[in-house]
């Protein structure tokens, strides 16, 4: 006659607490093996990641190396407002104005290498200062805003031809304005849309761009002279009367 142990487990019990331990376990190996790629990825982020050269405000050129190169190689788009590099000055900067070995124009000439200082663009200066020390005397910028200015800087059409134009098309801009407005007012602040297409509603005494675009010019005149409301505003908006000639949803 066989005995048998009291205490073993019956054959079935036994193969299903193999069971659990198996499953237990591949799923340890995954969490663990998941885990473990995420720690590598990450590790490979933080290496390939450049550090900023703007944090220690230390920027240095490499010897030789033209600076426009080398800050194009992060800053690929370029300068948001076109301005030419390397050109030599052939006149006298006026003040502390930085220039390149031989006299040319850098992005160090506008740009500070270190922290941000004005507005998001690094400028070494407000904006209506920093063109000055090379745009100076003779060289100075023209004031867009004088009743000198050419129509065509602006406006589609020369001044002989805009007399004959309906009301929509003789305040209808040039689609690149916007350009031109932050020459100078770059540090803004801009707190509307611009190079967007009016959704609203339409307010015909407020012009589009000749893409039908809104620009600088679509809130604010162009005209110093018709500067009525302050700010250079088409509308007085102390009640909202400018915000809502296209908006209903404020």
């Amino acid at each position: 006659m066989r005995t048998t142990n009291a205490t073993a487990w019956p054959r079935s019990a036994q193969t299903g607490v193999q069971m659990q331990l198996t499953i237990r376990c591949r799923v340890l190996t995954v969490v663990m093996c998941s885990a473990l790629a995420v720690l590598l990825a990450v590790s490979g982020a933080q290496q390939d990641k450049s550090p900023d050269p703007h944090a220690t405000g230390k920027i240095v050129v490499p010897v030789g190396a033209s600076e426009v190169t080398y800050c194009t190689g992060c800053h690929r788009n370029g300068c948001p407002v076109a301005h030419p590099e390397l050109v030599k000055l052939t006149w006298q900067a006026a003040g502390r104005t930085v220039l390149g070995t031989s006299g040319e124009v850098t992005c160090g000439t506008c740009h500070a290498r270190g922290f941000k200082h004005r507005s998001d663009a690094f400028l070494a200066r407000d904006q209506k200062g920093l063109c000055n020390g090379c745009h100076n005397g003779a060289h100075s910028i023209s004031n867009m805003h004088s009743s000198t200015t050419a129509c065509e800087s602006c406006h589609i059409k020369p001044q002989v031809q805009l007399a004959h134009l309906t009301p929509v098309e003789t305040k209808m801009m040039r689609s690149d304005i916007n350009a031109d407005c932050i020459k100078c007012h770059y540090d803004g602040p801009i707190t509307h849309p611009i190079n967007v297409p009016n959704n609203k509603k339409k307010a015909p005494d407020l012009p589009l761009s000749a893409n039908g675009e809104i620009t600088c010019v679509t809130c604010h005149v162009g005209h110093s002279q018709q500067d009525k409301f302050g700010n250079m505003l088409r509308k007085d908006n102390r009640r909202g009367g400018l915000c809502n000639s296209c908006h209903d949803d404020l």
